[in-house]
């Protein structure tokens, strides 16, 4: 049975990018080409699909 992530390494998963760097690579300045958010609070991990609309990561033109 896989060993479950603490909510620091789960949210670790939102990626190191800035918002500059991710639109220096066409990528969604939200999640940073996730296409989603990773969030955690007290134990109960979950994911949020990125507000920005955005296509699948992808920057939106």
């Amino acid at each position: 049975m896989p060993q479950k992530m603490t909510d620091q390494e789960w949210e670790a998963q939102n990626g190191s990018l800035s918002p500059e760097q991710a639109r220096a690579r066409n990528l969604c300045w939200c999640c940073t080409g996730n296409g989603v958010l990773f969030t955690a609070f007290g134990g109960v991990q979950s994911r949020v699909r990125c507000p920005e609309k955005c296509d699948n990561g992808k920057a939106r033109r």
